[in-house]
């Protein structure tokens, strides 16, 4: 099993380091990156007791790759953090990989050498050495993700904040031409997603609601399975472009698809309401999924107030 150090404290393992590698003297090299690169591959070679120190600085919390490759099976290499003794790798008991995320900043040691009878024997091995070092990078934060399916087809809604950047990104299965993700950048948060078949055609349609980060307003992103073949955009138009609709409109307004239409409601403010309270009632606007110009329409069919 391949450990994996974490934290200033690590798991420091006791390295087989025997009496004869000290005694014969250590050979040190220093690894050096060209410019530009975070990563090398030196090949080597070893006779008896031989040993060889690879010396290479860094710092924690960045992450070091050591792949070693020898056709000689008592060929193997350690790694010792800065200023010790004390392996934090064994190559003899895990193998002849390590990676793992480093506790201390300072100079790390890959030494590699021959077991104990092979080095009486006065064997030789050849060698390779590939050393990467990777930067700690933090994990995006996971904000919303939810698989959703109908008709045999599925889609995945999973939004994340990387930096100060949200993408939300939804991935279809089980069309038939293409299933790549589509990304947008948002601004705002998804309060949940539906999955539905508006226009009863056997393809579904995924809609995802996204409460805006500038007002108390929802927006919709929306994509038809078009022909069950690739993904297509629905487009709902701005309603508050006309002033009847948007008449004693503030916000507060929920999507929700109900039946076969999409449900648009939110409460009716009188002039001298407190945004706290609407004391006009509720409109609520009533869509049918239809073809359109590029792709397809959510259009108003019905408007009622109560």
């Amino acid at each position: 099993m391949q450990p994996v150090i974490k934290g200033l404290l690590g798991i420091f393992l006791m390295g087989a380091i025997s009496s004869w590698c000290l005694a014969a003297g250590i050979q040190q090299q220093t690894i050096q990156f060209a410019k530009g690169q975070s990563a090398t591959k030196i090949e080597g070679k070893i006779k008896g007791d031989q040993t060889i120190d690879y010396r290479l600085r860094a710092t924690a919390g960045q992450t070091l790759k050591v792949n070693f490759t020898s056709k000689h099976l008592s060929a193997y290499f350690n790694v010792l953090p800065p200023a010790s003794e004390t392996a934090l790798f064994v190559g003899s008991t895990y193998g002849n990989f390590f990676e793992g995320t480093l506790p201390v900043d300072g100079d790390y040691t890959i030494r590699v050498y021959l077991m104990r009878s092979a080095a009486r024997r006065q064997e030789t091995a050849r060698y390779s050495l590939e050393v990467a070092i990777e930067n700690s990078v933090s994990p995006a934060a996971v904000l919303f993700d939810k698989t959703l399916t109908l008709h045999g087809i599925s889609f995945r809604v999973h939004t994340q904040q990387d930096g100060g950047v949200q993408q939300l990104r939804i991935t279809p299965s089980g069309l038939e031409i293409d299933n790549a993700s589509i990304v947008n950048v948002i601004k705002g948060k998804v309060s949940d997603a539906e999955v539905a078949d508006l226009n009863i055609d056997g393809s579904p349609e995924i809609y995802v609601y996204i409460d805006s980060a500038e007002d108390t307003s929802t927006q919709l992103l929306a994509y038809s399975a078009n022909k069950r073949k690739s993904l297509s955009g629905i487009f709902l138009p701005a309603f508050t472009e006309n002033p009847q609709l948007a008449k004693g409109y503030r916000g507060h307004d929920e999507l929700r698809v109900v039946e076969s239409v999409m449900v648009q409601r939110f409460p009716i403010y009188r002039d001298q309401d407190d945004i706290s309270k609407a004391t006009g009632g509720m409109r609520q606007l009533q869509y049918k999924l239809v073809p359109g110009e590029a792709g397809w329409l959510l259009k108003l069919d019905k408007v009622v107030e109560y």
